[in-house]
This record gives structure tokens, sequence and C-alpha cells, in this order.
């Protein structure tokens, strides 16, 4: 099943069999475009791919949506408005049950609580990051996520994908599995 938007609610989260991979928009991810390049570095750009995820995730745990969904306008399918698909109803409460999913009580957010990013195997220039190697506060995102779920959540899984573009880094998307 391809998921049409990020995370329902985060009580959804296991209760989904399985979901594809979907763009910071929700939308489902076509192959990235062959089209040529500008040259130099875009200014919204991380210089690597856990500076990017590290922004992006503070950006949703900070309530500041369209900016993190506006970050990844460089890696989005072709043909896709990012202004439009921004301010549309489903990438804003996709943003908002990733936010629910990671805002707990007792875990303090940033600027006081700290996203970090573990180094994860990475090759050419898309990396997938898994839940387990981004931290707020010392405690993973996949911690934060299962907090209060019930039942067998071992398949459970949600990975960020991180493209590189022109020289600097996005998150482009990310994989839910349950």
């Amino acid at each position: 099943m391809t998921a049409k938007t990020w995370l329902a609610a985060p009580a959804i989260l296991l209760s989904l069999a399985a979901c594809g991979s979907t763009d910071v928009t929700g939308s489902a991810v076509p192959p990235a475009s062959t089209a040529p390049k500008p040259s130099g570095p875009p200014a919204s750009g991380a210089p690597t791919y856990q500076v990017a995820v590290e922004r992006w995730v503070t950006q949703i745990l900070q309530k500041h949506y369209a900016k993190a969904c506006l970050s990844s306008a460089p890696v989005l399918p072709p043909g896709k408005d990012a202004k439009t698909l921004c301010k549309s109803p489903e990438a804003l409460k996709a943003a908002e049950s990733l936010h629910d999913a990671w805002a707990k009580p007792g875990v303090p957010l940033p600027p006081q609580g700290k996203v970090t990013v573990d180094e994860v195997s990475a090759s050419g220039d898309q990396v997938t990051v898994p839940d387990t190697a981004v931290k707020l506060d010392g405690r993973t995102l996949r911690s934060l996520e299962l907090i209060g779920s019930t039942g067998n959540t071992g398949s459970f899984s949600l990975t960020f994908k991180v493209q590189k573009h022109e020289a600097a880094w996005y998150v482009q998307g990310f994989d839910l599995s349950a």
C-alpha cells in the first residue's frame, strides 16, 4: 500500500500494514529527474546528510511545517510546485502527525532539546537514515514514536530518504513500514 500522506496520526503508525515511499508533501515519490542542473549549491541545502535531517526534523518539531516542506523543493519530482504542495491540507496534516509522533511530555523540544543524527552507511548521492539514527535530546525518534504503542512493534520502521542535489543535501521523503 502506498502512503498518500505522511502519517495520518501517531496511533495509526502501528496499524498500517505497510507503506511505501512518500515525499515531504505526503505524495508518492516518482523517479528523480534527469534534467540538467544549474551550477552552485542552493542556499537552502545542507553540507551533509546529517545536517539536512537535523534541520528538517527540528523544523517539524518547532512546527515550522511549511519551511520544512519548502526546504525539500530542490529534490521534489519534476512538475510539482513546492509552494502549492506545501500549503495543501494533506502536507499540513502529515507534518502535524510527525510532530505529534515525536513530541512527547518530558522530552525537551528544540531549541532546548537538540536533534542529532548518527553516521550511517552512505555512498553516492542518496542516503537512507533510519529513525533509530535520529535522536531528540538523546532519545531515538523510534523510541518516541512507540511511546504508548501496544502489540508487536518489531516490524515498524521509519526511514528518511536524503538526496544530494547541486552539492547540497535535502530530505526528499521517508519510508514507513509496519
